[in-house]
């Protein structure tokens, strides 16, 4: 089969979940393909050490002010949105297909789709429901789905029901969920006792890591309460705020300068070294407080061999199969989640059994190959 010419579009440069993936594919397609993204970021530079070819086409203010909250139509942007989209069609005429990786990135894929660009695949990475995205944006974006995507990938069956319940065409979805280097994690020692040291975290206490950018509905608060019940418990926060959450990050700083925690957490920042930094830890929480379209963090732990604590909801369920892969718990609830990391540290047997079984799982379901595979054949046809 050949491999199909694809323009990857991203509207993001950041490193969240959705750019992850991305990074992903454009590597797997990288000698056939390219990267437009329409802001400058790290996402940039870690395309080009992986020897992606990546060009930066500039938005303007006005569409980086367009939040995905107040719908993406706002008078003022319209012009931008079409010049961006008379570009990227001209771009696409060297290419089998646009991909576009964001919800902005697809209205101007879409855009140029009308104005005889490539056939556009829209990679789907949020679960559309009312509590992130307006009525307004949901129903453009799925409206512009059904009238111009050749296909939705989607990460998640949770996040394709949600596709499907806001009006969105069942046959344009193909489920491909994210893919893993296994070997990351393979190549670093079990063994993490100096990194702990470096860290200023005891060796005989447990440590529960958390990484994700601090925001509300990733949960860090639910870690930092669920930890007061546990006074031996340690935790390690993984991550920062990208998109200017300063407020929920001083909350946090407050929660942890209580005297039932002080010198109990300890904060990291983004860092690069992730595989280690799970090792170094007892257990993995993702406490997040709405459905979770997928949970890459769950994933990474079931690779580093470190039993993992998740949220009910969304795509959840699809890694983590309850008490066999991993726990989960209802959103929201520190008492339950204490409980639950009471539970892996107390029952040794029980934490070494669920954690073999997820590390299999881990490597054969959510491996690079075989999910690379699942997306040639979402986009076979095109």
């Amino acid at each position: 089969m050949i491999e199909k010419r694809i323009l990857f579009v991203s509207y993001t440069a950041v490193l969240g979940g959705g750019e992850l993936c991305l990074l992903d594919f454009a590597h797997a397609y990288r000698d056939r393909s390219q990267v437009l993204l329409l802001t400058d970021g790290i996402l940039k530079n870690r395309l080009e050490d992986v020897g992606v070819k990546v060009e930066v086409l500039p938005s303007s203010r006005s569409l980086a002010e367009v939040k995905v909250s107040s719908g993406l139509a706002s008078w003022k942007s319209i012009g931008d949105l079409w010049r961006l989209g008379r570009q990227i069609a001209q771009k696409s005429q060297d290419f089998d297909l646009i991909h576009a990786n964001n919800q902005k990135g697809f209205v101007v894929s879409a855009i140029a789709r009308l104005l005889g660009g490539a056939p556009v695949v829209w990679h789907l990475h949020d679960i559309l429901t009312a509590n992130i995205f307006s009525a307004t944006n949901r129903k453009i974006a799925v409206t512009l789905a059904n009238w111009f995507a050749s296909r939705v990938i989607v990460n998640s069956q949770a996040t394709g029901d949600a596709f499907i319940a806001c009006g969105g065409k069942r046959q344009l979805l193909r489920t491909v969920y994210n893919g893993f280097d296994c070997t990351k994690f393979d190549r670093i020692n079990d063994r993490q006792a100096t990194l702990r040291e470096e860290l200023g975290i005891p060796r005989d206490r447990p440590l529960v890591g958390m990484f994700s950018r601090l925001s509300y509905w990733k949960g860090q608060h639910i870690l930092l309460e669920a930890a007061r019940e546990l006074p031996d418990v340690h935790v390690l926060l993984v991550g920062d705020a990208l998109f200017g959450e300063a407020e929920y990050t001083e909350k946090l700083k407050n929660i942890a300068a209580q005297p039932s925690l002080k010198g109990r957490v300890h904060w990291l920042g983004f860092r690069q070294d992730i595989p280690a930094l799970m090792k170094a830890c007892d257990a993995i929480a993702h406490c997040s407080t709405a459905p979770e379209p997928f949970g890459r963090v769950i994933v990474e732990a079931q690779l580093a061999k470190r039993p993992a604590i998740a949220t009910m909801g969304g795509g959840t369920g699809e890694i983590i199969d309850d008490g066999i892969t991993g726990l989960l718990i209802p959103p929201n609830d520190p008492h339950l989640l204490a409980k639950a990391m009471q539970k892996i540290f107390s029952d040794r047997e029980f934490t070494k059994a669920m954690v073999a079984a997820a590390y299999i799982q881990a490597q054969t379901k959510f491996s690079i190959s075989s999910v690379c595979q699942a997306f040639a054949m979402a986009i076979a046809g095109i």
